[in-house]
């Protein structure tokens, strides 16, 4: 399982190191192979089969003769990055990626349970200092569409 955040640094080229124990956990049950997406002001990384499960799947079923489902569908693959963990255990965040998440020389890698974030470090920082929200609950009917993050 991934959990705990870990500080690292950013190479010249974009590159970041995962966690030893991260890659341990992710070669044994996913492989090398991640979808980087960029959302909520960090970078969302998941292992590939991880995306197709809560996405790619998911998708299919959704009611596309919705304008909203398909603009959502659209953002969400056209925003997705595929990467391979390197043999030295580090991935290329493509520069649209780091700009976006506010990324520079150091980053905070968040390990969520079986997907990890991104985050450049004055915003999670930021981040940290504040108070957590309210968690919504929505009804059911027509009303948005639950993904899980």
């Amino acid at each position: 399982m991934l959990i705990s955040s870990h500080v690292v640094s950013i190479d010249a080229k974009g590159r970041v190191s995962i966690p030893a124990r991260f890659r341990e956990f992710l070669n044994a049950k996913f492989g090398d192979r991640l979808i980087l997406l960029d959302m909520d002001g960090c970078i969302f990384a998941y292992p590939q089969e991880e995306w197709q499960r809560r996405f790619s799947e998911r998708f299919r079923d959704l009611p596309t003769h919705r304008e909203s489902v398909r603009r959502y569908v659209r953002q969400m693959y056209g925003k997705a990055v595929p990467v391979e963990i390197d043999k030295q255990g580090r991935i290329l965040m493509p520069a649209r990626l780091r700009e976006a998440a506010g990324i520079e020389k150091e980053a905070i890698i968040v390990g969520l349970e079986s997907k990890f974030e991104i985050w450049g470090r004055e915003r999670w920082e930021q981040m940290m200092r504040e108070e957590p929200p309210e968690l919504e609950t929505t009804g059911e009917g027509e009303g948005p569409i639950e993904l899980e993050f």
